[in-house]
């Protein structure tokens, strides 16, 4: 038999299609997981799916591995993964659902196949108690009802601030001890850039172009700003099933050469990019954590977002003005203040030594979270 495992479902393909970036961050997660687990040679591995069968790696370092295509069918993903399991005589201690819906119900047939009740950890990484989330669309609707199901049933939970936890918790009844907070690690360049107060008046939107992000409110506020500006400009930096609908209504309120197009990048790109974002702006009515908009601090570009967990949490950790809630039922004029009042805020490098210090603890963590439910289930 080999090695105690740790084992990620990931049957709707997110971590395979994740990328290079998605993939290096697993394997720390793994790195993690043997230096904590030195006697018992934990080892982990992440069953994905993508359109083709195949492998992160060969050999010890065969971290990622697809095994089916993308799937809603939790019942056959893990029909699958129980063959590869009993195939390969794995040895898994923990089971990792990277979400409360399909990667939970797939772990929960995988026990009923393998006649064991080997604890099951959740990874909630989107703000779901929150009451605007259930909002958005029917899908949401249903997926909530399946939460409700799914993570009562979890002996651990894994969320990524400490205010989405206290959703968690006064909406799904779950008991704080069975919430661990542990961010998403990110890729971030060692120092912050350093730019002048006096910033350049573009204002960026970064991430999935998608309706549920906030894009049509987006346009609203660029309507605004435009009305009263000549020279204002917008980088967009993403991709998604509505960019090409967004960019048409984006043109028609502010004139096609001052919107700058980039498409997806990867982080490398990215941070290239930030010196030509005067205000990044996030409009996605719910945010667990928000990568982008710490990216964007650590860059030395302040934000302007809407309420929701990851910026209250975000507004914790950094100065006063380096990030501004945004909110449309504002006067036009108040809107303009503000924009301006950020352009013109300089972003102290302290949020960034401090967020990459505790950047750099967030995969020990995780790997800790599992140890410890490994070990109460002995």
């Amino acid at each position: 038999m080999s090695n105690p495992s740790v084992l990620i479902l990931d049957p709707r393909g997110n971590i395979a299609a994740g990328g290079k970036d998605v993939i290096a961050r697993h394997e720390n997660y793994a790195k993690e997981l043997l230096a904590q687990g030195k006697t018992s040679r934990l080892d982990l591995k992440v069953f994905s799916a993508g359109e083709s069968l195949q492998s992160s790696g060969k050999g010890k370092y065969e971290r990622v591995k697809t095994i089916s295509k993308p799937t809603f069918n939790s019942y056959m993903f893990a029909k699958k993964v129980h063959k590869f399991i009993k195939t390969n005589n794995l040895n898994v201690k923990l089971l990792v659902a990277g979400d409360p819906w399909e990667s939970y119900w797939s772990a929960y047939f995988l026990n009923i196949f393998l006649n064991k009740k080997i604890p099951i950890q959740i990874q909630a990484h989107g703000d779901i108690a929150d009451p605007r989330w259930r909002r958005i669309n029917y899908r949401n609707r249903i997926r909530y009802s399946f939460a409700k199901l799914s993570l009562p049933k979890a002996s651990s939970i894994r969320a990524v601030t400490k205010y989405q936890a206290e959703n968690l918790i006064n909406s799904f009844g779950i008991k704080r001890e069975r919430i661990v907070v542990v961010p998403v690690p990110i890729t971030v360049a060692s120092k912050s850039v350093t730019l002048k107060s006096d910033r350049p008046k573009t204002i960026g939107l970064i991430g999935r172009i998608h309706q549920d992000r906030g894009i049509w409110e987006f346009i609203r506020l660029i309507r605004v700003l435009n009305s009263s500006s000549n020279d204002l400009k917008v980088v967009v930096i993403g991709d998604g099933p509505s960019k090409d609908k967004f960019l048409l209504k984006l043109a028609s309120v502010i004139p096609k050469n001052r919107i700058i197009f980039l498409g997806q990048l990867p982080e490398s790109e990215l941070q290239k990019v930030w010196k030509r974002i005067g205000v990044l702006v996030s409009m996605a009515p719910v945010e667990s954590f928000g990568r982008v908009i710490r990216e964007s601090l650590i860059a030395g570009v302040p934000v302007w977002a809407t309420k929701s967990a990851g910026v209250k949490d975000l507004m914790d950790n950094c100065k006063k003005g380096e990030v501004k809630l945004l909110d449309l039922g504002k006067s036009d004029a108040s809107l303009n203040k503000d924009f301006k009042a950020l352009l013109k805020t300089k972003v102290s490098s302290d949020f960034s030594k401090r967020f990459i210090k505790e950047n750099n603890s967030y995969a020990a963590k995780l790997a800790n979270s599992w140890v410890n439910i490994i070990n109460k289930a002995k």
